[in-house]
């Protein structure tokens, strides 16, 4: 039933929703999910600029169990994503604390990921600017939803300029304005 309410009695706690970027940067978004149960990953991202959706993808990843590995691989996607775009001015967010503070601490700390934090920062270079932080879960919906959609596919999907229909619903929780889908 909470999730039938009317959008105008409810309200999200400040500090908490996803916000857009100003409008030279990009937004992306990345999670990732694992299934232990059949040793699977599936990793997600959604892409929006300040006046709205650019893009979104589901791509399972077998025999991937570690999160972290995961995450850092989702991040690695929502670069990639990027840059065949030709995005210049490029945030990513993910939920995956360890994960940024990791990516902050590169040049000093080894971890598992390290090899994926190379890749990132290679990529990563032909961008003007480019910053990766943690965002909260409660604004990270749908990215998670295309992280645990990924778990069911067995190839890459992806979205450009035109909304899934199974995320509407969440971009819309996310921005009291329409403008983030189509």
């Amino acid at each position: 039933a909470i999730l039938e309410l009317p959008r105008q009695l409810t309200s999200t706690l400040p500090g908490y929703g996803w916000k857009p970027p100003d409008d030279l940067h990009i937004k992306i978004n990345t999670d990732a999910a694992v299934r232990l149960d059949d040793g699977n990953a599936g990793l997600g991202g959604v892409a929006r600029s300040s006046s709205g959706f650019k893009g979104a993808w589901c791509k399972p990843i077998p025999g991937v169990t570690d999160p972290l590995i995961a995450e850092a691989l989702a991040l690695k996607e929502g670069v990639l994503l990027a840059t065949l775009r030709g995005y210049t001015h490029v945030i990513m967010e993910t939920e995956c604390l360890e994960a940024v503070n990791l990516w902050n601490s590169r040049y000093t700390d080894r971890s598992v990921i390290s090899p994926i934090l190379d890749e990132i920062g290679e990529l990563a270079l032909s961008f003007t600017s480019f910053t990766v932080q943690h965002v909260m879960r409660s604004a990270n919906g749908p990215a998670h939803l295309c992280a645990k959609r990924a778990c069911t596919l067995s190839v890459t999907k992806s979205w450009l300029d035109s909304t899934p229909p199974f995320l509407i619903r969440s971009l819309l929780a996310d921005c009291s304005a329409s403008t983030f889908v189509e």
